[in-house]
This record gives structure tokens, C-alpha cells and sequence, in this order.
């Protein structure tokens, strides 16, 4: 009899807090029902303000947030309202019971970051808030698991659009950097498309002998999100062979730091993760020199050798050299150069 009357009061505590609503949440229903959404907003802010809120308050609320931007988005894509009405619905997740409700939460912004990133003249930043959406909806979904498939649907759309718009042009730069910049840019946003893999990679085997020092020569402010190596590196010479990589490998350092070069810090990375610590036999840095008859003296840019197992000292905006080499087994492909201290990371792709 007493597991009876607490199974009867807890139904009816369920019952009341379901159909407890105050009268802002009401009217905010009422708002939802018939489509006024910025309205509806409005009362369920209210109602949260005052604490009244039903079991069903965020899945409506939510509602109310995914469509008001659904029709700013069709009014203006770039409005700054579409950002703030996805926030807070972002914000309500945790509390949304309904999976319909997610469901129209992820694939609406999905979609709206899909039709951002398609507009014609649109600056880059706006590209990566556009798919930022998208993997915002995918990490939504995957973690709700709701609606998955359909917005992983909705991100390739946007990407064989974005590439299909934007690598054509990128591929045909005549400059090597410059191109390399722009291939990159587009892999950012579609990292896992073939057609980007084999122009970056082939970019990439070609640009080995390069500084990719992207802020003097593609005409544009450069992406921190793209150009994010302090330390620039290049291959003037390289050789790789089955179980060995040797070349000389310079250094440009844009840190703004002056620095010491220390080649226990150089690794070569393969393409699965794998780390071999480079030798060095030796090289040069450039420093400033005071040189000319006393009096007459000017500062000039000068090479310092470098023995074997010796630090260099890489200074700001300067060059160092050293002639390196890598051993590593049959399975090891390289990936990339590394170099990391506590002043910054470089990276330098090698391409396969």
C-alpha cells in the first residue's frame, strides 16, 4: 500500500511540473504556435528571468530561437542576429528532452552555415564561422546521436561547393607560395577531400626549397589560422631515399625573438605520428656585424659557422643553415620538419 501512494504522488508531482506554466511561458506558446518567434523569445526570457518554467520550456524555447533565425537567415545571411539566436539555442541544449527538437537545431544550422559559405565575395573569416556552424551541428548530433547522417550530408555538400568554387583558381596561381596559401586555405575547411590532398601535396613537394613567408606576398592580410608557423623552414636541398632523409634546412625566424637554434629540437614526423631526432653536422647563422674602418663603420648581415653539436643563434627576421640528416625504418614516410622551443613551432611539409 505505501509503494502504491508514492508511485501515485510522484505521477502527480510529474503531472504538475509539466503542466505548471507561468503566464509569460503561456504566452510564449502561444507566440511559437503562431510563428511570431522573436516575440515568443521574448516571453520565455521573461519566464527564465522569473524562474517559472516548465519541463517543456527549453525544447519551445529552443524552437523559438532555431526558426526566428531560419527567417533572419532568409532575410539577411549575414546578420548578426543569426549568431546570437544559435548561441543561446546552443546554450539550451543540455536541457532540449525532444529529439525532434534537435534534430531542427542541427540541421537548420547546418544548413545556414552551408548557404554562408557559398555566398560570392565573402571574406575568409566569414567562410570559417560559416563551417564552424556546420561542425557545431555535426559534434551536436554525434553527441545526441540525432540526425548524424544528415548533416554530415549537409558538410559535404558545402565542401564540394567550396572546393569546387575555389580550388580551380588556387591551382592555377603562378606563384608557388602564393599558391600554396590558397590551397591551404581551402583545406582548412575540406581537410578531408582527395581532389585538395593531391593539389597540397604536389604544392608542397614543389615549395620544399621555399620559405612559405606568406605576409610578403599574397597581397592580403594572412590568416593566423593559416600562417601560424613562427619558425619558416626550407629545403634548398633535399634528398630522400628508403630509410634516410639529408638536405640543408634553413631557418627564418618570425617569432620576435632572439633565440638559440638547437638541433636536438629538429624531428622528423612521419605520416602515421612517428618522430625521428635529426643529426647535424654542422652549418651557419647570419648576424649583424660592425665592419669598415673606424669611424666609417656600418652594420652588415654576416654568416657564423656552426660546428657539429654546437647551438646557433637565430635571430629575429635572420637566416640559420644546418646540413641535416634522418634515419628511420621502411615503414617511416615523412611528413613534415619540426622545430619547437618555448618562443614558437615550425613546420615544414614535405609532400609524398
Amino acid at each position: 500500500m505505501k509503494k502504491l501512494l508514492i508511485a501515485a504522488l510522484a505521477a502527480s508531482v510529474a503531472f504538475t511540473m509539466v503542466g505548471c506554466k507561468g503566464t509569460n511561458e503561456k504566452r510564449g506558446d502561444e507566440h511559437l504556435k503562431e510563428g511570431r518567434f522573436r516575440n515568443a523569445i521574448n516571453s520565455y526570457l521573461e519566464a527564465k528571468k522569473k524562474g517559472s518554467m516548465s519541463s517543456e520550456f527549453y525544447d519551445n524555447f529552443t524552437l523559438a530561437l532555431v526558426r526566428a533565425a531560419e527567417i533572419e537567415a532568409k532575410k539577411d545571411l549575414n546578420s548578426d542576429l543569426i549568431n546570437g539566436y544559435f548561441e543561446k539555442a546552443s546554450v539550451n541544449m543540455p536541457e532540449v528532452k525532444e529529439d525532434v527538437v534537435v534534430e531542427e537545431y542541427v540541421t537548420t544550422l547546418a544548413n545556414v552555415g552551408k548557404q554562408q559559405a557559398a555566398q560570392e565575395g565573402v571574406d575568409y573569416n566569414t567562410v570559417i564561422n560559416a563551417f564552424a556552424k556546420i561542425d557545431t551541428a555535426l559534434a551536436t548530433a554525434k553527441a545526441r546521436n540525432v540526425a548524424e547522417g544528415a548533416v554530415k550530408a549537409i558538410r559535404t555538400e558545402a565542401e564540394n561547393a567550396y572546393v569546387a568554387k575555389n580550388l580551380p583558381m588556387a591551382r592555377d596561381e603562378s606563384d608557388p607560395v602564393v599558391r600554396e596559401y590558397q590551397i591551404m586555405k581551402i583545406a582548412e575547411m575540406a581537410p578531408e577531400n582527395s581532389e585538395v590532398k593531391a593539389v597540397l601535396n604536389k604544392s608542397r613537394i614543389g615549395t620544399r626549397g621555399y620559405f612559405l613567408i606568406f605576409g610578403e606576398q599574397i597581397g592580403e592580410p594572412v590568416n593566423r589560422r593559416i600562417d601560424k608557423w613562427g619558425y619558416v623552414m626550407a629545403f634548398p636541398t633535399i634528398k630522400i631515399a628508403p630509410g634516410s632523409l639529408s638536405g640543408e634546412l634553413q631557418f627564418w625566424a618570425s617569432t620576435g625573438n632572439n633565440t638559440e637554434l638547437d638541433p636536438s629540437k629538429i624531428k622528423l614526423v612521419s605520416t602515421d605520428g612517428k618522430e625521428v631526432v635529426a643529426k647535424a653536422t654542422g652549418g651557419w647563422c647570419e648576424a649583424e656585424v660592425l665592419v669598415g674602418k673606424k669611424g666609417d663603420e656600418k652594420i652588415e648581415k654576416k654568416q657564423q659557422k656552426i660546428k657539429a653539436g654546437e647551438k646557433g643563434k637565430l635571430m629575429n627576421e635572420f637566416q640559420c643553415s644546418l646540413n641535416v640528416s634522418f634515419s628511420f625504418g621502411k615503414d617511416f614516410v615523412p611528413d613534415y620538419v619540426e622545430y619547437k622551443d618555448e618562443f614558437g613551432i615550425g613546420r615544414k611539409f614535405l609532400g609524398q
